[in-house]
């Protein structure tokens, strides 16, 4: 730790081009550990601008202040970018703020440069007024930020006003100003993900090489940012040939264990992603893949099967529930019948898969939600041999400005006008009885092991065990699976019940009770922030 003060870097000339430092300040390292690919993505388009560039990941560093201050210090960046990728982890049982931790980090910045300093990431989106007021930066970056950074960073050097550049913000005599931004065609190709990342970290914790194939969803789920917020509802795709060439480019260079597609609904449209898969098993590698966000619509036998032979060996699944009504209410796209012949052709395949389940929306009953552990009861969970399906289950809805959900919240009272986005704010049914709620939930989970629910977030610290033991005794990935034989193990012996938590209706309560009456001129209030060792 620095223990005198810091000389600041003199300014430059300005010339053609600067030189820009972005960072990472997602520090979560376990086996949720996420590669910065949305920061790569904009390294390469300020590189192919003509600016020197260089990335600080901060994720899996020990001494952060260090890290910080020998990366500026020696590169005397004339700009630089901070990501902030989620704002916290929107577990309403389990909370965590993310935005302590970066403002940490941001005035340790402060106290070594004077050098511009610019928010930008998919957190830095949800509130950019907020985020911006918070962590104290001078322009914040919304939505994608491969033009909207690379055209400030062209103002700044020209001492240009940037207040009009679209998907730019900024505080200008005392009042916010941002330029919507304008999402009109998939921004750029390959990110050299690789190339700015040390991804070893990751991949010791069974992280994989991430791919996108195309932004925006035209999906209308209620309470998700991706079509209302960050990529919007049109769909830009990048052409097939186009994706298998980053992924052979990246296979034949770095030789990942696995490949992750990041595409907030994997299978949507079903006609370009089958050419995708189509395309990786014409080429004469082989590799494996995995994907987040599987749309159960259109999932069948056939298409799991091109899947498989395209190499895929897991995936994950959000369908949030198994009820007509809450599908309807949630505004999935899809309905029960769909999810259950989704299910059914999945049983016909090995693969491990992680189901996501979002308990409390608008219209949850207890009935409802007990029609959900009946599905998982009765699809998911193998009555022997080790489990091959996890559901995740959580409890309350992130609501976030911008969305339905937030609107609907609005109306009904659960927040008001003055609401602070930046402290986590839960939409949770009042139709629900809370104490059978929790009852409910915990006696499924004592008895399936397949079921694991939001609070037992605050063991995942104990997954770095597989990076750190890897090579001694190597876990077969995706790590995610082995938490099923943990549970297996738990349940069996009858001690999965050791692990419910105590009062968690009356703190739900209380949390509700506080988002609906605390005044936002107090400031948000945060949970308890990532620990920052030795920062």
């Amino acid at each position: 730790m620095t223990t005198g003060p810091i000389d600041i870097p003199p300014t430059y000339p300005k010339d053609q081009s600067m030189r820009v430092l972005l960072i990472n300040s997602n520090l979560k390292d376990d086996i949720l550990a996420a590669p910065p690919i949305g920061l790569c993505y904009v390294a390469n388009a300020a590189e192919v601008a003509g600016h020197e560039v260089r990335v600080l990941d901060l994720c899996f560093k020990r001494r952060l202040r260090q890290e910080l201050e020998k990366a500026i210090i020696g590169f005397a960046p004339q700009v630089i970018g901070v990501s902030l990728r989620n704002l916290d982890n929107a577990n309403m049982l389990c909370p965590i703020s993310y935005l302590p931790s970066a403002r940490q980090i941001i005035q340790v910045i402060r106290a070594v440069t004077t050098a511009p300093l610019v928010l930008g990431g998919s957190g830095a989106s949800l509130d950019p007024q907020g985020v911006l007021e918070f962590l104290q930066g001078d322009y914040i970056i919304v939505s994608e930020g491969e033009k909207g950074f690379v055209d400030l960073l062209d103002a700044l050097n020209r001492d240009e006003s940037p207040a009009d550049i679209p998907g730019v913000g900024l505080w200008r005599q005392g009042k916010f100003y941002l330029t919507p931004p304008q999402l009109t065609s998939f921004p750029s190709g390959n990110p050299h993900l690789a190339r700015w990342v040390n991804l070893t970290p990751y991949e010791k914790m069974g992280a994989s090489y991430t791919i996108q194939t195309k932004r925006g969803c035209r999906m209308r789920c209620i309470y998700c940012t991706y079509n209302q917020v960050l990529e919007g509802n049109h769909l830009r795709l990048r052409s097939p040939s186009e994706v298998v060439d980053e992924i052979e480019e990246a296979f034949y260079q770095f030789n990942p264990e696995t490949f992750e597609i990041v595409d907030s609904v994997f299978n949507d449209p079903v006609d370009h992603c089958r050419e995708i898969l189509e395309e990786i098993i014409r080429r004469p590698w082989k590799t494996r893949f995995t994907t987040m966000g599987v749309s159960p619509k259109n999932l069948d036998a056939q298409f799991l099967q091109l899947m498989q032979r395209a190499g895929f060996t897991s995936f994950m699944i959000s369908p949030e529930s198994a009820s007509e009504t809450m599908l309807n209410n949630y505004q999935k796209g899809f309905g029960l019948e769909d999810l259950r012949r989704a299910a059914e052709a999945i049983n016909q395949f090995s693969f491990p898969v992680l189901w996501y389940f979002l308990i409390g929306g608008p219209g949850e009953t207890n009935p409802t939600l007990q029609e959900t552990l009946e599905f998982i009861g009765r699809y998911l969970v193998r009555p022997h041999g080790l489990p091959r399906n996890m559901a995740n289950i959580f409890l309350g809805v992130r609501i976030y400005p911008g969305t339905k959900l937030w609107r609907l919240a609005l109306e009904e009272g659960l927040i008001h006008d003055q609401s602070n986005p930046l402290r986590p704010l839960w939409y949770l049914s009042r139709q629900l009885d809370l104490d059978k709620t929790m009852h409910q939930l915990y006696r499924a989970a004592c008895r399936w092991p397949e079921i694991a629910l939001g609070d037992m977030e605050k063991f995942l610290p104990i997954s770095k065990i597989f990076g750190v033991t890897g090579k001694l005794f190597p876990f077969p990935k995706p790590y995610w699976k082995n938490l099923l034989w943990i549970h297996q193990i738990l349940v069996k012996l009858g001690v999965r019940s050791l692990f419910q938590a105590t009062g968690v209706p009356a703190r739900l309560r209380e949390s509700l009770r506080l988002q609906m009456y605390s005044p936002s001129s107090n400031g948000p209030v945060l949970p308890p922030a990532t620990d920052i060792e030795n920062l």
